[in-house]
């Protein structure tokens, strides 16, 4: 779970649409392609997500039931942070690198990124040490002064009881202001 928490964290700047076939996408395809996306204004960003489906199968329900009250403590959380104007400039392009370049031990691998002004339709998948792996599509829309993305996980991982969770985040992050 927390290999995907980190991939939705550094997705969060993400969203969109499209409808090329799935292929495998090399790095330097997949920035070109973020290139193509609205830039964000710089300025204060609040972020906020919210669960809007889980589903650990193969559990006793009171064992799901806890596993979901767990990661809804995920939600309703929101963040700020503050976009400096040379990050604007870059875009998502430094995102979406550092997506396909892992950190912490977790490396990701686009099978598509389509992005075409606001849109972005993504899917990519993931594997951390230890042998978990996690398959991910983005969906969404990237405008100046807000995103706003679907986010749908398949994680597999000895880890949780089961062997598998599914879930479906909605993303949202929006200008609220210059930074202080």
């Amino acid at each position: 779970m927390r290999a995907m928490i980190m991939v939705a964290g550094g997705a969060l700047a993400l969203a969109a649409c499209g409808s090329e076939p799935d292929q495998p996408k090399t790095a330097e395809e997949v920035v070109a392609a973020a290139d193509k996306l609205v830039k964000p204004r710089p300025g204060l960003y609040r972020n906020s997500a919210e669960i809007v489906e889980f589903e650990i199968p193969g559990i006793p329900p009171e064992q799901a039931a806890r596993m979901r009250d767990m990661a809804a403590g995920l939600q309703g959380e929101q963040t700020t942070q503050c976009l400096t104007q040379a990050e604007a400039d870059e875009g998502f392009r430094r995102v979406v690198k550092e997506l396909g370049e892992g950190q912490n031990g977790i490396t990701c691998s686009f099978s598509r990124f389509n992005a075409s002004g606001n849109d972005l339709d993504a899917a990519l998948a993931c594997s951390a040490p230890g042998g978990d792996d996690a398959e991910m599509t983005i969906e969404g829309t990237v405008e100046e002064e807000r995103s706003r993305m679907q986010m749908e996980m398949n994680q597999q991982s000895d880890a949780i009881p089961g062997g598998e969770m599914r879930m479906t985040m909605e993303v949202v992050s929006e200008r609220i202001g210059d930074c202080p």
